[in-house]
């Protein structure tokens, strides 16, 4: 378990590696991927890419998986923001980066429960495709 005590600045800032490394990797493979596939990329196939490199990348480094998936949520918020207009712009920044925070205490909590890297990241993906299912059906007006 991680504790607050054990964040040190230093500790923080590498923390933050894995999901800016992450959101790029993640911002190529979902952009082929939407131009090839399709919109059901972003329903299905995008919360594979984005759990598995934001909690991966954090685990190859030993580093906060918390903070990781933060800084990839506070990437995709900035993403959203400029890529959207109006108000709308930062309702999608907000909750996108609330999410992924969110995200990444659930693959923490599922990690410490399950013991195992495998199964939380499972179980988030599965979560993050229900999420963004119900996301897609709301920005369509349904």
């Amino acid at each position: 378990m991680i504790l607050i005590p054990d964040l040190s600045i230093d500790r923080i800032i590498f923390s933050m590696v894995p999901g800016l490394a992450a959101a790029i990797f993640a911002y190529f493979i979902n952009s082929k991927s939407l131009k090839y596939l399709g919109q059901g990329v972003v329903t299905y196939w995008a919360p594979v890419f984005e759990e598995s490199l934001k909690t991966g990348f954090a685990f190859i480094l030993r580093a906060n998986i918390i903070i990781s998936h933060g800084s990839f949520g506070a990437v995709e918020a900035l993403y959203d923001i400029y890529k959207s207009r109006g108000n709308i712009a930062y309702l999608a920044g907000f909750t996108g980066f609330v999410s992924h925070l969110f995200f990444g205490v659930l693959t923490q909590y599922m990690i410490e429960y399950f013991d195992s890297y495998f199964f939380a990241v499972l179980i988030v993906i599965g979560i993050h495709i229900f999420w963004n299912t119900i996301v897609i059906y709301i920005s369509k007006g349904v």
